[in-house]
């Protein structure tokens, strides 16, 4: 002796893109298709098929993101590069200028100072 169990199926409303005709589908398995991107076939035999699946549509989006990332590290680490190279450039500057030796003519003096201020006036400026 068998026993009945009542069942409730969520159904999805389609129309086929091809012919027109309306139809109903399980929405766990519209889901499906949906998610996998699978086709399938309208009542009247047309091939279906979701343009773009949902998981597809996930990775393209990581994918753009991780892009989007690894440019922005390229872009800090020149960033970083450039910082560095500036600062050196600065020690090495600040250390011949201690030295006695002039930036624009790249002679040693005894009083930098003062053959600065009469010969490159214009220098710090």
């Amino acid at each position: 002796m068998g026993y009945a169990l009542p069942i409730t199926v969520q159904m999805a409303d389609m129309q086929c893109g091809e012919c027109g005709i309306q139809f109903a589908v399980p929405e766990t398995w519209r889901a499906e298709k949906q998610r996998t991107g699978a086709g399938w076939f309208c009542p009247n035999g047309h091939s279906r098929v979701y343009r773009e699946s949902d998981e597809e549509k996930a990775k393209k989006a990581l994918a753009e993101e991780r892009q989007r990332h690894a440019n922005t590290l390229a872009r800090l680490n020149e960033a970083q590069t450039v910082e560095r190279n500036l600062q050196a450039e600065m020690k090495r500057m600040k250390n011949r200028a201690a030295a006695g030796v002039c930036p624009c003519c790249k002679r040693t003096f005894q009083q930098l100072a003062r053959h600065m201020k009469s010969k490159h006036p214009d220098h710090g400026a």
